[in-house]
């Protein structure tokens, strides 16, 4: 059980992890299109233009990888994880269930014993 939690929580974290990769990257783009803004020669602004669309489309690109293999894999071991707790729980639930069945099953046989034996002392 400790071994799904530690895992549960390193995937936590490289989700965050990597959330904080793509903060970061917005704020990188953020700051160089304020500069942008600030550039008088049109020129540069073409060239600093093509720059920063090159690198937001690497980060859409990096995003939708990211949504689509990390989360899904995450997802899939968290689904396949708590598909195997819950049939470890239930199995011992079935078996304590079993143990109890056994128990009253005893008692009523000890009852049904008791109850023959008054019935011959009678």
């Amino acid at each position: 059980m400790e071994e799904i939690l530690t895992k549960i929580l390193e995937g936590i974290n490289d989700i965050k992890i990597q959330v904080d990769e793509i903060n970061q990257n917005i704020k990188i783009l953020e700051r160089r299109l304020d500069r942008l803004e600030k550039v008088d020669s049109i020129e540069h602004r073409v060239e600093v233009n093509q720059i920063d669309l090159t690198d937001i489309k690497e980060i859409v690109e990096k995003v939708e990888s990211y949504q689509r293999h990390e989360l899904n894999d995450f997802f899939q071991f968290l689904k396949g994880t708590s598909i195997k707790i819950f049939n470890e729980e239930l199995h011992v639930i079935n078996q304590r269930l079993d143990a109890q069945l056994t128990k009253i099953a005893k008692n009523e046989e000890a009852i049904l014993m008791l109850g023959g034996k008054n019935n011959k002392v009678s």
